[in-house]
């Protein structure tokens, strides 16, 4: 059987001490499935090496793909990545959770995971309030694991059967009414623009 803690959440006023609990977990280095715009996804403290070292087995990444940053706000993802002013413009266009961007890193991203991808992240924002909240008391970014398909899952319970094996926590916010899917992992390239629109929001069963 997975072991893996199991935080219920209130989908719009997640309660702060289920959230504190996991910041705390976050912080001693567990990997967590994160309630998103684009589904659940894993998640893990960008600058613990052995916690992102784990995330990159797990989900099986490519060290060729750029790092998916999930950040609280422009500032916050602004000490992380360069955001020039057309940048700027293109991710105020956007909600939040419906477009990924391909920026340029700073030093404060880890060499490990800049260096592979030729110094470019995807910075997303999650668009879900008990992320965003987690985002809030952790102040730092979250570095997320995309499945190859660039699609999360639509409920916990769909997660792949490896993330259950392999996580050590859940933040369950209910089944998300929308799913938002990524660019295919392999093969994507800084955009000439800054930004990487994310597919059409499409409904999701679970």
């Amino acid at each position: 059987m997975p072991r893996f803690q199991h935080l219920v959440v209130h989908p719009g006023n997640p309660q702060p001490r289920l959230l504190q609990q996991a910041a705390e977990r976050l912080r001693d280095g567990d990997i967590a499935l994160l309630p998103t715009v684009a589904g659940y996804l894993l998640g893990c403290r960008l600058e613990d090496k052995a916690a992102s070292q784990r995330l990159t087995r797990l989900a099986a990444l490519d060290d060729r793909d750029p790092p998916v940053l999930l950040c609280r706000d422009l500032a916050q993802a602004a000490a992380w990545l360069h955001i020039d002013d057309q940048a700027y413009r293109a991710i105020r266009q956007r909600a939040p959770g419906t477009a990924s961007f391909t920026l340029p890193c700073t030093r404060r991203v880890p060499r490990r995971l800049a260096s592979g991808a030729k110094g470019v992240a995807l910075l997303y924002f999650a668009g879900h309030a008990a992320s965003q909240e987690l985002l809030q008391l952790l102040d730092e970014p979250l570095l997320l694991a995309l499945p190859p398909s660039g699609a999360g899952a639509g409920c916990v319970e769909q997660a792949p059967a490896t993330w259950h094996h392999g996580m050590d926590l859940a933040i369950n916010a209910g089944l998300l009414p929308a799913l938002a899917v990524f660019p295919p992992r392999r093969g994507r390239e800084p955009s000439a623009h800054n930004d990487r629109l994310v597919a059409e929001v499409v409904p999701l069963a679970c």
